[in-house]
């Protein structure tokens, strides 16, 4: 194997465990806009990282052009889909559910 191997499949792994951190973050947070914003990051960082390192490790090949298009087409498309489901979200009427803070007046 050569170093240019090792380095995409190092990269895939790293691609791998930024999803795998986001996925966890997606079920952590609970508001829905929030979720929105880390599922788009997560989508787009976590994607580009394995699509470069499959890109290393196939190296200069009709596979590794194919994989830069689509690589340039999520990354066109990643921020808008998230836009267009958070505007239609809010344009519906959901909204953001803020914790209200009651004032006690002891006197």
């Amino acid at each position: 194997m050569g170093i240019i191997v090792l380095l995409g499949q190092a990269i895939i792994v790293l691609g791998l465990l930024i999803t795998g951190f986001g996925v966890y973050a997606v079920l952590r947070l609970d508001g829905f806009y929030t979720r929105i914003v880390v599922t788009s990051k997560v989508e787009a960082m976590g994607f580009v990282t394995i699509v470069i390192g499959a890109i290393l490790v196939t190296g200069l090949s009709p596979v590794s052009i194919k994989l830069a298009i689509i690589l340039l087409f999520e990354l066109l498309t990643v921020s808008v889909g998230a836009h267009a489901i958070a505007r239609s979200a809010w344009i519906s009427g959901y909204r953001i559910r803020t914790a209200t803070v009651v004032e006690s007046h002891d006197d």
